[in-house]
C-alpha cells in the first residue's frame, strides 16, 4: 500500500513538475529566443560590421602603401596585381557592409570617396607608365589619394561608434533577459524543493538519478563524433558506435593497451592524468584522416574520456590556403613569404647560408617584343626548369633541407643553401646553375636562351637580418650588371658603396634646397682668332667643405629622379648669368649641358621659350649640348624637339661625340652647329695615329656638313697644333683655361 501510494503520489508529483516544467519551458525559451536574438545580432550583424571596418581601414592603408612603392618603384606590378586587387576587396567589404542598411548613407559615402580615389590612381598609373612622366603630377596624386583615405576614416569611426551603441544597447537587454531566466528558474528550483520534500528525499534522488542515468547513457550512444573511454591503463572500456575504426586503428591485432598510441595522444593522456592539464588537445593524423581528440581525466574513476571530431575536411583547407600563401600560383615554387619565413626560421637557428639572387635579364625585351603575358609563361617556364635544376643538383649533392629555390618576382628567382659543409659547395652550385641555364629552355614561344645574372650574398658574414640580406642580393646583382659579369658576390665595398649613393641622393637633395650648388664656367677659344666669346658651365657641388664630383653625383641623380630639378636650377642659374654678361655689353655663349631624360621630357621647348622672354637675352647666346645617346635612343622624337628648338635660334651641339653611335651620317639628319669631339681622342692623338685619323676625319666631314667642332680636353701644345692643322675650329681644356666661376672667367671675355 505503502508502494502504491508512493507511486501514486509520484505520478501526482511528476503530472504536476510535467506542468511546471512546461509552463517554465515556454517562459525560459521565450527568454532565451530573446537571448539568441540580440546575441544572434551581435554576432551575425555587429561583430561582421565592426570586422568589416576594422578590414576596411587596413585594405584603406595598405592600397595607400602599394601606389607609394609603385611611385618610388615604378614596378607596375605593385598597381596592377596588388591594387587593383586590394580595390576589388574594398569594393566587396563595402558591398556587404551597405545590405546591412543601417550604414547605407555612410557606405555610400565612403563609396564614393574610394571611387574617386580609384580614378586618380588609374591617372597616376597611366602617369608613371608614361615614358615622360610628370613627377610633381605624380606626388599630387598621391597626396590626393592620401586625402580621400583621411577623410574616409571619420566614416568608419562613426559606423564603429553606432556598432558599439547596438552592442552596448543589446548587452543591458540580454542582462534583464538573463535576470528574468535566473529568477524564473530560481522560483521554479523553489517550487521543485518543495515538492522534494513532501515527497522524500529517497524517492525524489531515485527519480532524479534514473533520469540522468537515463539520459547520460543515450548521449554518447547517438553522437556522431566518437566518444571513447579507457582506463588508466590504456584498456578500452566503452566506445559509442562512431568509434569502430577509430578503434580499430588505435587498437590493431587485439592489443588493448596504450603500446600501441600514437606518440602525442600517449604524452596528452600523461599530461593530464598527471594534473598539467584538465583537457588535453591532439591533433593525430590516422589512416589519412585527421582527428582533434580532446582528452579528460576522471580521477573519481581511474578513467580517460577521449572525445574525438574528425577534422579531415577542414585540416586539407588550412594546408591548401598555407600553400597558396606561400607558393608562386603558377610555378608553384616558394614564393617571397616563404623566403622571409624560411631566412628568418635559419637566421632565428644562427644557421650560416648562402643567398643567391637569379636575375633574368630579358624580361623587358620580352615584354616589349611579345607582351607580358608571353614574357611572364617564359619566365615560368624558365622557373621550372630551375627548380627542377636545384631539385637534381639538391639530390646528388645536398640534403633536401640545405636547398630551397624561391619565386620571388616575375623575372627573379632566389635559392639559399647553408653553408654546413666544404667551402667550395657554393661555386659548385653556381657552375652547376651556369651550365644548365646555358641551354635552351623550352617556352611557349620555343626553345630559348635566356640572359641571367647571379647576385650572392652571405649570413651572417654580411647580412645581420632578413632585409638586409634581400637589399645586399639586389646590389649584389645590380653590380654584376654594371660590370657586366654574371657572378657577382657581396662584399663591403658594395656595401659602403650603396650607402654612399643613399647619402649623396639625400644631401644632393637637401643642396637642391638649400641652394648648395654652384656654377663654373670654361671658356673656349676660336683657333683661328684667339678670340674668346663662349663657354661651358659646369655644375659644381661643396658640401660642408668636401667637393663632390660631376662624375659621381650626376648618375646619382639621374637613377634617383633629381635630374629634372637639378636640370632646372642649372637652366635658371646659367640664363641669369647671361643676362648678366649681356647687360654689361658682353655677348657670351654659354654652352648647357642637357641630360637625356630633361631633354625628351614634355614640355621642354617651351621651358627654353619661356626663359628665353623671361630673361631677354638673344637666342644665339644659348648654346644647348646633348649626347648622342640621348638624340639616338628615340631619334623619331629628339629630331622633332632638334627642329622645335632650331626655330628659337638656339645654338645645337653633340656633346661627347665619338663615344655613342659614332655615326656621322646621322649628323645630316639632326639640325645641329657644332660637334664635340671627345676628350677620349683628343688625350692620345698626339701619340697614337689610329685616334689622330679618327679626328682629322670628324673635322673634315663636319666642315662638309657645314658644322663647327670643339676639342675639349686640350692640355698641351702639340694637341692644340694637331687640332689647329686639322681645322678645328674651338678649344676647351685645362690649356686655355680651367672651369672657374664667373666673376673669374669675366676678364676672359674683354
Amino acid at each position: 500500500m505503502h508502494n502504491s501510494q508512493l507511486a501514486r503520489r509520484a505520478r501526482q508529483v511528476y503530472l504536476f513538475i510535467v506542468f511546471l516544467g512546461g509552463i517554465l519551458a515556454i517562459g525560459v525559451y521565450g527568454l532565451a529566443a530573446s537571448v539568441q536574438s540580440k546575441a544572434g545580432k551581435y554576432m551575425e550583424t555587429d561583430l561582421a560590421t565592426f570586422s568589416q571596418t576594422q578590414q576596411i581601414g587596413m585594405l584603406l592603408s595598405e592600397q595607400e602603401r602599394l601606389l607609394y612603392e609603385y611611385y618610388a618603384t615604378s614596378e607596375s606590378t605593385l598597381y596592377e596585381n596588388g591594387y587593383i586587387q586590394n580595390f576589388n576587396q574594398l569594393t566587396a567589404l563595402l558591398q556587404a557592409l551597405g545590405e546591412t542598411g543601417e550604414f547605407h548613407a555612410t557606405v555610400a559615402r565612403i563609396n564614393t570617396m574610394l571611387d574617386e580615389s580609384y580614378q586618380v590612381a588609374k591617372e597616376l598609373d597611366v602617369n608613371l607608365k608614361d615614358s615622360w612622366t610628370d613627377w610633381d603630377l605624380a606626388r599630387e596624386q598621391l597626396e590626393l589619394i592620401s586625402q580621400y583615405r583621411r577623410a574616409a576614416l571619420p566614416l568608419l569611426n562613426d559606423i564603429d561608434m553606432g556598432v558599439n551603441r547596438s552592442v552596448n544597447a543589446g548587452y543591458v537587454a540580454i542582462n534583464w533577459f538573463l535576470d528574468a531566466t535566473v529568477w524564473v528558474v530560481a522560483a521554479f528550483a523553489l517550487v521543485i524543493a518543495g515538492i522534494s520534500i513532501y515527497l522524500g528525499r529517497y524517492a525524489a534522488k531515485f527519480i532524479q538519478l534514473s533520469t540522468e542515468n537515463e539520459t547520460l547513457a543515450l548521449f554518447p550512444k547517438r553522437n556522431p563524433n566518437p566518444v571513447i573511454r579507457i582506463d588508466a591503463r590504456g584498456r578500452l572500456l566503452y566506445a559509442n558506435p562512431a568509434a569502430d575504426k577509430l578503434v580499430a586503428s588505435l587498437y590493431p591485432n587485439d592489443i588493448n593497451s596504450m603500446a600501441s598510441f600514437p606518440e602525442p595522444l600517449t604524452e596528452a593522456l600523461k599530461l593530464v592524468s598527471s594534473g598539467g592539464e584538465l583537457c588535453a588537445q591532439t591533433i593525430l593524423q590516422i589512416d589519412q584522416r585527421y582527428y582533434a581528440i580532446q582528452s579528460h581525466w576522471i580521477s573519481e574513476h581511474q578513467t580517460y574520456d577521449l572525445h574525438v571530431r574528425d577534422i579531415t575536411l577542414r585540416h586539407r583547407a588550412e594546408q591548401a590556403l598555407e600553400h597558396q600563401a606561400y607558393h608562386h600560383p603558377v610555378t608553384g615554387i616558394g614564393n617571397r613569404s616563404f623566403l622571409e619565413k624560411t631566412a628568418n626560421q635559419w637566421i632565428g637557428q644562427q644557421q650560416p647560408f648562402n643567398a643567391i639572387m637569379i636575375d633574368i635579364s630579358d624580361f623587358k625585351m620580352l615584354s616589349e617584343s611579345y607582351g607580358l603575358a608571353d614574357a611572364l609563361s617564359c619566365i615560368y617556364s624558365v622557373g621550372y626548369y630551375l627548380n627542377s635544376a636545384v631539385e637534381q643538383y639538391g639530390m646528388n649533392n645536398e640534403p633536401e633541407a640545405d636547398l630551397c629555390l624561391f619565386h620571388v618576382a616575375d623575372a627573379c628567382f632566389m635559392v639559399l643553401v647553408k653553408t654546413n659543409g666544404p667551402a667550395h659547395r657554393l661555386a659548385a652550385l653556381l657552375a652547376e646553375l651556369r651550365t644548365r641555364l646555358n641551354d635552351a629552355i623550352d617556352t611557349p614561344l620555343g626553345a630559348m636562351r635566356f640572359h641571367v645574372t647571379f647576385g650572392v650574398s652571405d649570413y651572417p658574414v654580411h647580412s645581420g637580418d632578413y632585409a638586409t640580406l634581400l637589399l645586399h642580393t639586389n646590389i649584389a646583382v645590380e653590380m654584376a650588371l654594371k660590370n657586366s659579369k654574371s657572378v657577382h658576390y657581396f662584399n663591403a665595398d658594395d656595401g659602403a658603396s650603396h650607402q654612399r649613393r643613399l647619402t649623396i641622393t639625400r644631401r644632393l637633395e637637401q643642396a637642391l634646397i638649400d641652394n648648395q650648388l654652384s656654377l663654373y664656367y670654361q671658356p673656349k677659344q676660336h683657333l683661328q682668332n684667339g678670340q674668346v666669346r663662349s663657354c661651358e658651365c659646369l655644375l659644381r657641388w661643396i658640401d660642408n667643405g668636401e667637393f663632390i664630383s660631376p662624375g659621381e653625383f650626376i648618375p646619382i641623380a639621374e637613377r634617383s629622379g633629381l635630374i629634372l630639378l637639378l636640370g632646372e636650377w642649372v637652366l635658371d642659374s646659367a640664363f641669369k648669368q647671361v643676362k648678366h654678361w649681356y647687360s654689361e655689353g658682353r655677348e657670351v655663349q654659354v654652352a648647357i649641358n642637357i641630360s637625356a631624360r630633361q631633354f625628351l621630357q614634355p614640355g621642354f621647348t617651351e621651358s627654353i621659350e619661356r626663359r628665353l622672354k623671361e630673361y631677354q637675352v638673344p637666342p644665339s647666346l644659348i648654346e644647348l649640348e646633348l649626347t648622342e645617346t640621348s638624340i639616338m635612343d628615340n631619334h623619331q622624337l629628339a629630331s622633332e624637339v632638334l627642329v622645335e628648338l632650331r626655330k628659337l635660334g638656339v645654338s645645337l651641339s653633340i656633346d661627347d661625340f665619338g663615344t655613342g653611335y659614332s655615326s656621322l651620317a646621322y649628323l645630316s639628319a639632326f639640325p645641329v652647329d657644332k660637334v664635340k669631339i671627345d676628350r677620349s681622342f683628343v688625350s692620345q692623338m698626339v701619340d697614337a695615329p689610329k685616334q689622330q685619323a679618327i679626328v682629322l676625319t670628324i673635322c673634315q666631314l663636319a666642315h662638309n656638313l657645314g658644322l663647327q667642332v670643339i676639342a675639349e680636353g686640350v692640355e698641351t701644345d702639340s694637341q692644340r697644333e694637331l687640332l689647329h692643322q686639322y681645322g678645328c675650329d674651338y678649344l676647351q681644356g685645362y690649356l686655355f683655361a680651367r672651369p672657374a666661376p664667373a666673376s673669374e672667367v669675366s676678364v676672359l671675355f674683354n
